[in-house]
């Protein structure tokens, strides 16, 4: 599922969905705030793209991205994106098809 987000960033800034900080351990118990601030600062992986400038001609809506981190957080709708500079970003995660190999 592709997101739209009602916003267009500038210059060559996309907006990304980063991944979600788990608010307590898997034995339950409830991290601080500082805790998850320090969490999510460090977080890095894979991100969803959900706006992009008019500028930037390399990523699109709905492409999955590794960025470097470097940027800020947005507010839209209520909702928290983290916007970053097209040139933060490592590089974009391809989708591979399944491929049936024969056998030799």
């Amino acid at each position: 599922m592709v997101i739209m987000i009602n916003y267009e960033p500038l210059g060559n800034h996309i907006v990304v969905e980063m991944p979600n900080v788990a608010k307590e351990t898997d034995s339950g118990i409830i991290k601080s705030e500082s805790m998850l601030k320090e969490e999510r600062d460090k977080r890095d992986g894979h991100a969803k793209v959900v706006a992009v400038s008019q500028d930037v001609k390399n990523v699109k809506v709905g492409d999955t991205v590794i960025p470097k981190g470097q940027g800020f957080m947005v507010n839209v709708d209520g909702v928290e994106y983290f916007q970053m500079n097209m040139f933060d970003v490592l590089g974009i995660v391809k989708q591979t098809p399944d491929i049936e190999i024969a056998p030799v």
